[in-house]
């Protein structure tokens, strides 16, 4: 049967372009090197397409692990209402220490900047948006803005601050722990959140309190902070609440625009998260700094 149909355009068609290298890092034990690399969702006619706000998702993985591609089929409702997506990746805990991982994640940012026509990225609008580790290092992105200690790489002439973060249940304040009284603690409560060896291997064998506050979101939280969004769920029994909950009240403290999702029951990683109306609200959250930089 052959049919006639008139179609309109409605909606731009995506592309996924893979294997982009954004850094060039030290591996195994320093002797070689290895390419940090991103997948990014983009309007697939970039040429003639304005500039979009972009999001940078960072993986989580207890720090020892990540993949910069494994959450992009639900990153596509973000990328449908207008974002471009960057999915990244950033050493792990066996190759490199804090702050090995926040001098990725900013090397990120820069690189999109300096590549923003390429990639269809409005330089003024960028995010940064993780789950658990990768909330740990959204947030981090977010309140080191203009903490050039972190800056390290190429592409040092663009700025790696971003103008908002949505952080999924992240670890953001280490400023009490130390090796000693971590391990201490492990053996009196062996059910006790997050075990003490992910930050052991995160900050380095043998971690003091300088260490843990160095990687501690809380403490560079200022009147400059971006506009936060955090989400976190009443049955998380690896992350603490607690850690959301300091957050948000150290970023009203300092009147930073912050919004705290609760969801009810859900666990650590749930796909609670990822349903239809948390993610619409992520995107409303967006929007609305989006709209506010234009």
């Amino acid at each position: 049967m052959r049919r006639l149909f008139h179609i309109e355009k409605k909606r731009e068609v995506l592309s996924l372009v893979t294997d982009v290298a954004f850094s060039n890092v030290p591996c195994w034990y320093d002797a070689s090197r290895r390419d940090l690399k991103m997948d990014l969702i983009v309007p697939k006619n970039r040429a003639a397409h304005s500039a979009c706000p972009a999001v940078v998702w960072i993986c989580g993985g207890a720090y020892r692990v990540v993949n910069r591609s494994v959450w992009l089929p639900e990153m596509m409702r973000i990328a449908r209402a207008g974002y471009v997506v960057a999915g990244i990746e950033y050493r792990t805990s066996n190759e490199a220490v804090f702050p090995a991982q926040l001098i990725d994640v900013k090397s990120a940012v820069r690189f999109l900047r300096a590549h923003a026509k390429e990639f269809c990225v409005d330089p003024d609008r960028i995010y940064a948006m993780g789950e658990s580790a990768g909330g740990t290092m959204a947030s981090l992105l977010g309140v080191t803005g203009d903490r050039k200690e972190f800056d390290q790489g190429d592409h040092l002439d663009r700025s790696s601050a971003v103008q908002g973060v949505v952080d999924y249940y992240g670890v953001v304040d280490l400023s009490g722990a130390s090796a000693e009284t971590d391990r201490m603690a492990a053996s009196a409560n062996p059910n006790n959140n997050v075990p003490y060896f992910a930050f052991e291997e995160f900050l380095g064998v043998g971690y003091g309190k300088a260490e843990a506050k160095k990687a501690s979101a809380v403490r560079y939280i200022s009147d400059q902070t971006p506009p936060f969004m955090i989400l976190h769920g009443t049955g998380d029994t690896v992350v603490p609440m607690a850690q959301s909950e300091k957050l948000y009240d150290a970023l009203q403290k300092k009147g930073v625009p912050c919004e705290f999702m609760v969801i009810e029951e859900a666990v650590h990683g749930d796909d609670l998260f990822y349903q239809d109306e948390v993610t619409d609200a992520v995107i409303h959250f967006l929007n609305g700094i989006s709209e506010e930089k234009e």
